[in-house]
């Protein structure tokens, strides 16, 4: 017999279910709207981003890091808005269309989802290379150019790039493509599903690791010392700076090589500013995306057809949002600590 104790307690589960269901249906909508027309502005603004730094040149090796991560900040919005897409009614329809049966989620997923986790992973290792190399900019300001050529930028991208999109091809080896009848309709249908997380296979499951602990964990420990250190730096060149160059220069040589000096200083300064917020802007939108990753690693409860779905798909949802609006605000980074990068921007858009 059923005491009352378990009665109760299966009630309170329904019932936490069903209003997370409710919650989910209700702000469902609103998300998709605004992850759609925030990737819209986030790909405009990379493009421009891509335009800008290719026109001012590659005298900097930084701007090779932010035209490749402009490049697959592109690549994280686009399969972004594609997966959110695909949860609307008209790719069923499409479906139909096409006689393919398939769970639209799992369709998302393989898609849209495990794409975009791909690019914001890649994301990350880029932005953990642009912050080394500001350290080592810091750190070494003269042996670095030595040490960083441009073939030696060209080399890191292209093998961050690689190591960050490389191992969704893993996550494609649990999904089952199959040709069926199907007897209510007397027609042939491509059936798509995937097993459980026990039923994957280990390439599956190495994805599943790589994109849900190692990844984020590397490129969160490597930001956020970075940015800490730069940080730090930052406040004691500027004490050093009130000291030693807040003297009024005069036509002398000593004060036209202390002028110098300043405005070298100013200009490592912007650009030490400028990717301690890009790091910041990384460091609190990857945070859920990670951590839902990571749940989902551990537990099949937390997935998608597990005992807290709804729950995921909503937090699934937000970190889309999150990761979508961290590939898309850069450009405003850019254009607002950046007085070069401004100027290239409107010569750009005025076409002068």
């Amino acid at each position: 017999m059923v005491n009352n104790t378990t009665l109760n307690a299966l009630s309170q589960q329904d019932f936490s279910q069903w209003f997370a269901r409710d919650i989910f249906f209700a702000v469902k909508p609103v998300i998709i709207g605004v992850i759609l027309g925030i990737g819209v502005l986030g790909i405009i603004g990379n493009i421009l981003t891509i335009l800008v730094y290719v026109k001012m040149g590659f005298s900097e090796t930084i701007h090779m890091s932010y035209i490749t991560l402009a490049v697959s900040d592109i690549g994280n919005i686009v399969f972004v808005m594609w997966s959110t897409i695909c949860t609307t009614p008209i790719i069923h329809l499409l479906f139909s269309q096409f006689r393919i049966t398939t769970d639209p989620d799992m369709f998302a997923s393989f898609t849209g989802a495990w794409p975009a986790q791909a690019f914001s992973k890649t994301t990350g290792l880029i932005t953990a290379w642009i912050s080394i190399e500001r350290c080592l900019c810091v750190v070494f300001p003269i042996e670095v150019k030595l040490m960083i050529t441009r073939s030696v930028t060209k080399f890191v991208l292209i093998t961050l790039f690689l190591f960050g999109c490389a191992p969704v091809a893993f996550a494609f080896f649990g999904c089952t493509f199959e040709w069926r009848l199907d007897p209510l309709r007397n027609e042939t249908r491509l059936f798509m599903f995937e097993g459980n997380l026990k039923t994957l296979n280990p390439l599956n499951q190495y994805a599943f690791t790589l994109y849900g602990v190692v990844y984020p964990v590397f490129s969160w420990i490597t930001v956020t010392l970075c940015t800490a250190f730069l940080i730090a730096k930052l406040r004691k060149s500027a004490r050093w700076r009130k000291k030693h160059l807040n003297v009024p220069a005069n036509e002398t040589p000593e004060g036209n090589q202390r002028s110098e000096r300043s405005e070298i200083f100013l200009r490592t300064s912007h650009v030490t500013k400028m990717n301690i917020a890009i790091a910041s802007v990384f460091i609190l939108c990857s945070l859920i995306n990670s951590i839902i990753l990571l749940l989902s690693s551990f537990t099949d409860e937390f997935f998608f057809y597990g005992r807290l779905r709804y729950l995921f798909y909503l937090s699934a949802l937000i970190a889309f949002l999150m990761s979508e609006t961290n590939s898309s605000v850069n450009i405003i980074v850019f254009a607002v600590m950046g007085k070069r990068f401004r100027t290239t921007l409107k010569q750009i858009v005025l076409r002068k």
